[in-house]
C-alpha cells in the first residue's frame, strides 16, 4: 500500500473545488495530527489560520 504524504493531501486540499471535498482534506490532516503524525499539524494550522475565512 502506498502511504500518502501531508504534502500530497494538503495539495489536494488546495485542489478541491467543492466544500465538501476541502472538509474531507482537513478532516484527513486532522485525524492524523490527532493520531501524532510528524509535520500533519503544521498543515492543520495552514488551512485554518490561512485559508478559513
Amino acid at each position: 500500500m502506498c502511504e500518502l504524504t501531508n504534502q500530497q493531501a494538503y495539495d489536494y486540499y488546495q485542489e478541491a473545488t467543492m466544500p465538501s471535498g476541502k472538509d474531507y482534506w482537513l478532516n484527513f490532516l486532522q485525524d492524523r495530527a490527532n493520531r501524532g503524525v510528524v509535520g500533519a499539524q503544521g498543515f492543520v494550522d495552514k488551512i485554518e489560520f490561512c485559508e478559513i475565512k
